[in-house]
């Protein structure tokens, strides 16, 4: 994860921003925010940061970021990759995981919809066009908070995404190269440390 694609949140940010203003940090810390909220199936894998509600915000989100782009190449859902963002949470500061649960309830909630006069629903409840449009206020908002969590939210999701093996014949990466046929490939710029050290201590 990146400053550039994903920025990192925490709860000390969302307080100082100006959706404290309309309480939503508050709202969303006590769990109004996730009333509601359609659940996803369980991930095999026992979820460590971020709750079933939590995860199925995720799940939902990059099911839509990152749909199958065409037969036979998965989409997010297929990856489940709302349970590699919960595994890459865990390496985070306490801080930084506050502030993802706390934006994911307030990307969920139906309230924020509502104080910005876009929706009246929790987002996973929502048809694929709705989120889709859900997605883009918060992309084009005015309110640069909702810019920052659109780009949290969504660029953790695509970073993960493509990092996925099964993804890149889709976008023509053909995976990173061997090792052993770099070394090959550039065999006379390398650098022979051991001899270089050698050669170091003879002349000392």
């Amino acid at each position: 994860m990146t400053e550039e694609t994903s920025p990192r949140l925490s709860r000390r940010t969302l307080l100082r921003s100006g959706l404290a203003g309309f309480g939503l940090v508050v709202l969303a810390g006590t769990g109004i925010g996730l009333q509601g909220t359609k659940l996803a199936p369980a991930p095999r894998r026992t979820l460590r940061v971020l709750t079933l509600a939590e995860y199925s915000i995720v799940a939902a989100i990059a099911a839509r970021v990152c749909p199958s782009p065409r037969p036979g190449v998965p989409g997010a859902t297929a990856l489940d990759i709302a349970s590699k963002v919960d595994e890459s949470l865990v390496r985070l500061p306490a801080d930084i995981q506050n502030g993802m649960k706390t934006g994911l309830h307030i990307f969920e909630s139906g309230l924020t919809g509502a104080l910005f006069g876009e929706r009246v629903r929790p987002f996973t409840t929502l048809s694929a066009a709705d989120q889709d449009a859900a997605l883009l206020a918060f992309r084009d908002s005015r309110v640069a908070i909702r810019r920052t969590l659109f780009k949290a939210l969504t660029g953790l999701s695509a970073a993960l995404y493509y990092a996925e093996p099964a993804v890149w014949p889709s976008v023509g990466y053909p995976g990173p190269p061997d090792p052993n046929a770099l070394r090959a490939a550039y065999a006379d710029q390398l650098v022979d440390f051991d001899a270089l050290l050698a050669q170091d201590g003879t002349a000392r």
